[in-house]
Order: structure tokens, then C-alpha cells, then sequence
């Protein structure tokens, strides 16, 4: 057990306390949460088996997508599932090895797919990104760590001409929705990425989008936000979560929550996205916002660590090993985007990325009225999302008002 600055007891069994939260969970939303708790003036105690902010936090994209409006469990990714199952090189894959693991998970996928499901889930995910971009900059500033932020949108490439049709179908649904892009030409994208080689026919401008410099640096500000406020930080895996005691109890593990909601009460059909990214740590390229590719389904962005790629999306639970076919594939991106980045040094990640059928996370008190809170579910937008997560957990366990219907995200949904 590692501790910060505690007081030598034993936070996981002190009941003494009024005004005790415990934060079970270290990745961005965890973290968040627990800052901003800490920060209305409860007594924190953040717990989790590893380092805070070593898992799957470690290694996103760094992308604020605040134009991820639409759940993935969708009319177009149903209709072509079975593509997505028999091509290797599919940007979303089932492994053959889970296939069969996964079969109830698809089915309640297929069923949150239906046009209805669809609309109302871009409506609760809508409701949440419509203030997560300022959610998470106000988060950003208390921790101390505004510069890390930076607010100035992404680019969109589109490589193919025959792509052209369904990328403004895309954002046209976008638009619809309050998205804002803008076409710019091949020219200005040049302009804009000198570093390009790829021959495109234009790009999509993103307004409202950002970035972060370094995925693990925001955790380790909101770390020292945390401890600074007054928590403390635990290092303990955590199996019989409904004995813990504390006035209040926020679950916000990711992709492991699972069996920890079973022990308190709830079922929920929680499963993995698994993300992989490269990262070429003496690439440090003149342009300064993400690029991403409409036809690749990959994203690079610029950090202070050098040029990372994600993409890729892989369900495989939590226990196969990683394909090494996806990091090849992303490679191959990398040097057909950006062929003069050098790659010396390059190195490879994968990590669980926690997702329900129906793409929405589980948000809030649980139905039956106990101080427990759940945060976690967010499939790739964790990151994006931890701002107004952390501030909707701190309202409601305050008592106050979110300012979000809450319905959507409860796990009694299932």
C-alpha cells in the first residue's frame, strides 16, 4: 500500500468521519472526480490498485472530442458488422478469440441500435459534451494546469474523392446537432500540416474541438490538485467494495467496474473497447492541432512526448494480448500520412477502454437511494468527458442540481 498525506490511519476502514468520500478509481475520471470533491471541501480519499493515472489515461489520444456526438450502437455500424467481423484490417474488429464472449453484449448493442434508441442516445450524449469543453478547461484552471489545454479545434482529413459524399453527409448530421466545421481546401491544409504527404481532397475544419499536451500530465495535475485540497491517494486493490464505509462512495474504475457494481447491487453488461496508439517520441512536427483521417479512422496528435496515433477500435476483453497487426496497421498510417516523421525510438500501447451497449456511461446516485455514485462506462471519451463528469458527481453529492437529466446514464437502464 503506498499512501500520500493521510494521518496514518486507515481510510478504507474509518467510519468516523462525517463527510467522507471515497473515490474508487484512478484514471481521468476517477482523479476528476476526486479533485473536485475535494475541492467543495470533502474529506477524499482516492483508491486504486495502480499508480493514479497509469492505465488507460495513460494513453488516449489527448483529443477534447467535443463533435463525438453519436452513440457507436447505430443503424450504419449494424448494417455493416459483418465486414467489420471478416476484415483483419477493419478500423473496428472483434477478435475471433471473443466472439462468442461478446455475443450477449452485441445483442443489447443491436437492440440500443434502433433508430429511437439512436436519437435518444445522441440526445444524452449531446447533453453532456454541450458544456465538456468548459467543463474540463474550469477543471484544468483550479488544478493549476491551464496551459495544458488548448482549445483551437482538429482537422478532418478526407483522402478520396469517393469519400467526399459520405464525410458531408457525416457533417451535414453534425451540423444538425450544433457541430461546427468548415471545408478548407488542399491547399490550406498544406498550409496548415507541411508535414503531410498524403494526397487529399480536403480537409474538415472543427471549431469547438481541442487538445491536451500530454494525456498523463493531466493526471498528475489533477493528482496534486487532489492532494493540495486535502485527499489522499491510496494504493490497494479493492474486491469487497460494499464494505467500505464513508458517508459517500463514487465508483469510477473504467473498464474493471463491473464485478465492483455486481458486490453493490447492480448488473450491468459493461465490456471493453481496446484502444492502441503509437507514439514517435523525436517527432515533434510544425503543426500544433490533431489531425485525423475521415478514411483511415486514425487521429495524430501533437504532444510534448512527440506525435501520437490512435485508432482502431478492438473488443477483446480484458484478458487476450494485444494483436500486434493493429500497431503494424497504425504504422503503416503514420508513414503514409506524415512520411518524413522520424521514428526512432517508436513505441506501442494498448489499453481497456470501458464501454456499455448503448455507448452511454453510467452517471450518478444509484436508483435506490444509498450514497453511491457511479462514473465510469465512457467508452473513448473519458478524457473528454471527466470535466463535466466531475462536476455533475460533486452537484449531485452536494445535494444541487446538475443541470443534466440524469435518467439516461442510470444503471437501472439494463
Amino acid at each position: 500500500m503506498r499512501r500520500h498525506p493521510g494521518a496514518g490511519r486507515d481510510p478504507i476502514a474509518s467510519s468516523s468521519r462525517r463527510n467522507t468520500v471515497l473515490v474508487v478509481g484512478g484514471g481521468v475520471i476517477g482523479l476528476a472526480c476526486a479533485f473536485r470533491l475535494a475541492r467543495d471541501g470533502h474529506r477524499v480519499t482516492l483508491i486504486d490498485r495502480d499508480l493514479p493515472g497509469r492505465g488507460t489515461s495513460f494513453g488516449n489520444a489527448g483529443h477534447i472530442a467535443t463533435e463525438s456526438i453519436f452513440p457507436l450502437a447505430s443503424p450504419r455500424v449494424v448494417r455493416g458488422s459483418l465486414r467489420y467481423l471478416l476484415d483483419p484490417q477493419s478500423p473496428l474488429r472483434i477478435r475471433p478469440a471473443y466472439a462468442l464472449q461478446i455475443l450477449p453484449w452485441l445483442a443489447r448493442f443491436t437492440w440500443a441500435a434502433r433508430r429511437s434508441a439512436y436519437e435518444r442516445g445522441t440526445a444524452a450524449i449531446m447533453s453532456l459534451q454541450r458544456t465538456a469543453r468548459e467543463d474540463f478547461a474550469e477543471l484544468m484552471a483550479m488544478a493549476g494546469a491551464p496551459r495544458l489545454v488548448h482549445t483551437d479545434g482538429h482537422l478532418m482529413l478526407v483522402e478520396r474523392a469517393a469519400s467526399i459524399p459520405a464525410a458531408k453527409a457525416e457533417i451535414a448530421e453534425m451540423a444538425r446537432h450544433g457541430v461546427r466545421a468548415e471545408w478548407i481546401d488542399p491547399a490550406e491544409v498544406k498550409a496548415r500540416v507541411p508535414e503531410l504527404g498524403a494526397s487529399i481532397e480536403g480537409a474538415w475544419r472543427f471549431i469547438d474541438t481541442g487538445h491536451v499536451d500530454d494525456p498523463y500530465a493531466v493526471n498528475r495535475a489533477l493528482e496534486a490538485g487532489l492532494l493540495a485540497a486535502g485527499g489522499e491517494i491510496v494504493q490497494k486493490e479493492v474486491v469487497e467494495i460494499e464494505k467500505l464505509q464513508a458517508d459517500h462512495l463514487v465508483l469510477a474504475c473504467g473498464a474493471f467496474s463491473k464485478p465492483l457494481a455486481a458486490r453493490l447491487g447492480y448488473t450491468v453488461p459493461l465490456d471493453t473497447e481496446r484502444g492502441y496508439h503509437i507514439t514517435l517520441p523525436s517527432a515533434f512536427p510544425s503543426f500544433r492541432v490533431p489531425v485525423s483521417s475521415f478514411d483511415r479512422k486514425v487521429i495524430v496528435t501533437p504532444m510534448t512526448a512527440g506525435l501520437r496515433m490512435t485508432g482502431t477500435l478492438e473488443f477483446g476483453g480484458l484478458r487476450l494480448p494485444p494483436d500486434p497487426h493493429r500497431w503494424e496497421m497504425l504504422k503503416r498510417h503514420m508513414s503514409a500520412l506524415f512520411p518524413s516523421m522520424p521514428n526512432a525510438g517508436l513505441t506501442t500501447w494498448m489499453g481497456y477502454r470501458p464501454t456499455l451497449p448503448d455507448h452511454l456511461p453510467c452517471l450518478g446516485r444509484v436508483p435506490d437511494g444509498r450514497s453511491i455514485y457511479f462514473a465510469f462506462g465512457h467508452q473513448h471519451l473519458g478524457l473528454t468527458l471527466s470535466g463535466v463528469t466531475a462536476r455533475v458527481i460533486a452537484e449531485v453529492v452536494a445535494g444541487r442540481d446538475p443541470g443534466i437529466d440524469l435518467r439516461p446514464f442510470s444503471p437501472a437502464r439494463f
